[in-house]
């Protein structure tokens, strides 16, 4: 998995429009539409580097990496998605407005997908989005105890879960296993 750190660092230096977990949280979004890395990086960058800025290169290179590790982990059967968010060593109100940041971010890119492809969510598939909604809106004046350490895993466990549910219903699995 990728480091948030080196991630953020990438983003700042191309001078991107949000932080790596929102940025995260929107290439997700616009992968359950199924689009390409140039409607993210458009989404996430205020401009393209030019092609002989060998260091924003670099640093394109890493959102490359990121973006198919990301489709690959999503499209996956085995539910291996992993959530970018602050380290686990950052403070508990950082990492409760990363949490927050990338179900922003998530919100967005699905929405950047238009209206009909929410509309093909079952019930659940719209009570999962909800929930990450009322996930965005989290302020980061919750004091860290060993209770809201573990909510808040149980937390990021749901919003991973509620994507990949969402995945699987908007981008069904195409089974291998056809016998000849």
């Amino acid at each position: 998995m990728f480091d948030f750190d080196s991630v953020q660092n990438a983003l700042e230096k191309l001078q991107a429009v949000t932080d790596a977990a929102e940025a995260h949280g929107t290439l997700c979004g616009l992968l359950l539409g199924q689009q390409d890395i140039a409607k993210w990086i458009k989404f996430t960058l205020d401009d393209i580097p030019e092609q002989n800025d060998l260091l924003a290169q670099e640093h394109l290179q890493l959102l490359q990496e990121l973006f198919d590790q990301t489709k690959q982990q999503l499209y996956s059967d085995d539910m291996s998605l992993e959530l970018l968010l602050p380290d686990d060593s950052d403070e508990f109100a950082i990492r409760l407005l990363g949490l927050a940041s990338w179900c922003q971010g998530f919100l967005y890119g699905l929405a950047l997908n238009g209206e009909a492809l929410v509309r093909g969510l079952s019930e659940q598939g719209r009570e999962c989005l909800e929930d990450l909604l009322e996930i965005s809106q989290l302020g980061h004046d919750e004091e860290e105890t060993d209770e809201t350490e573990v909510v808040y895993i149980e937390i990021v466990e749901h919003v991973r879960l509620s994507v990949v549910y969402m995945n699987e219903e908007l981008n069904p699995l195409k089974t291998s296993s056809l016998v000849h």
